[in-house]
């Protein structure tokens, strides 16, 4: 292959694909599972399930505590994509899912949001 000159046409870039989908019903129902309010955010971005916890104080717990809200968020989460109708939620409930919790506050006035996130590894290999 020859070097690029400067006259050359510049290459399109490669497609990229990033698809995010938010799911309100999903996060209710998961919500209700795990009996925490306000529900939390769920998203599916690029195949992973993103759930954010906010106004909870979670991103300050201890770290037993955080892992423990995890658990049994990964579990609930996965049960309920499971056993959705729709098919990108069930083919996305084997895949990696994020946990993370974000929590705002003021400092000297000012808005400061600490964030905590926890990525649980997908339980299929080939999907």
């Amino acid at each position: 292959m020859r070097p690029r000159r400067a006259h050359d046409p510049i290459p399109p870039m490669a497609q990229f694909n990033f698809e995010v989908f938010r799911f309100r019903s999903t996060a209710a129902t998961i919500s209700r599972a795990l009996g925490i309010e306000p529900p939390p955010e769920c998203r599916i971005q690029n195949g992973r399930t993103y759930l954010t916890f906010r106004r909870l104080g979670a991103a300050r717990w201890p770290e037993a505590q955080q892992m423990d809200l995890v658990r049994r968020a990964v579990a609930v989460t996965r049960a309920v994509l499971a056993d959705d109708e729709r098919r990108q939620l069930r083919k996305s409930a084997p895949k990696a899912i994020v946990v993370a919790f974000e929590d705002s506050t003021l400092v000297d006035g000012w808005p400061v949001t600490t964030r905590w996130e926890c990525t649980v590894p997908g339980t299929a290999v080939n999907q």
